[in-house]
């Protein structure tokens, strides 16, 4: 004959269990969601950089944002991958942003650029910088008008621009590649999720 006790006794253990389940399983959904969440990104932020010298570059280096870089030195690291001031922000290892999400593109630099979406980097239609990309050929899009419609907008000193990631062609959803058509180093990744 059973021991009503030990029955009762494992009555309790196997409660215990189950509820000790049930509280580890509701913490990971609490944990999953603040995860998802905490992952989500709906702002993103690119800036093109320069520090050109409005002395040395003359009327082509304007706006808020100039610097201290020379045109020499700008032109000397032309045949060593271009000038390290000259870059977008994200960098090339990029940024995501989810669909819906506000990508806001601005200028931090005194000089022109593009925002250019792009199949592969190459050359842009500068061919004295497309050395410092090794004289790649200029990739296509560089060639067609700067608008959105495009994926080729034009990043003008202090100028800013909002699109809404998923719904332009300039940020489709998956992972594209930028580039700035004047000075083809200047290169990032973005994903829209």
């Amino acid at each position: 004959m059973t021991n009503p006790l030990t029955n009762l006794a494992g009555f309790v253990t196997r409660r215990q269990t189950a509820r000790r389940i049930v509280v580890a399983v509701g913490f990971a959904a609490i944990a999953a969601t603040l995860a998802i969440t905490a992952g989500a990104k709906g702002f993103l932020d690119v800036r093109a950089r320069d520090q050109c010298d409005p002395v040395t570059f003359g009327t082509g280096c304007s706006g808020s944002n100039t610097g201290h870089v020379t045109l020499q030195e700008f032109s000397d690291a032309i045949p060593h991958g271009g000038h390290e001031a000259w870059k977008f922000n994200p960098g090339i290892s990029g940024n995501h942003v989810d669909r819906g999400g506000m990508v806001q593109v601005r200028s931090d630099g005194g000089r022109r650029h593009t925002f250019t979406r792009v199949a592969q980097f190459g050359g842009g239609i500068v061919a004295t910088l497309n050395v410092a990309v090794g004289n790649a050929a200029t990739v296509p899009e560089c060639t067609t008008a700067q608008t959105e419609a495009n994926a080729n907008v034009l990043v003008v000193q202090d100028g800013v621009q909002q699109f809404v990631a998923g719904s332009s062609p300039l940020f489709p959803r998956g992972t594209s590649r930028y580039q700035c058509c004047f000075h083809p180093w200047m290169r990032t990744t973005i994903t829209v999720r």
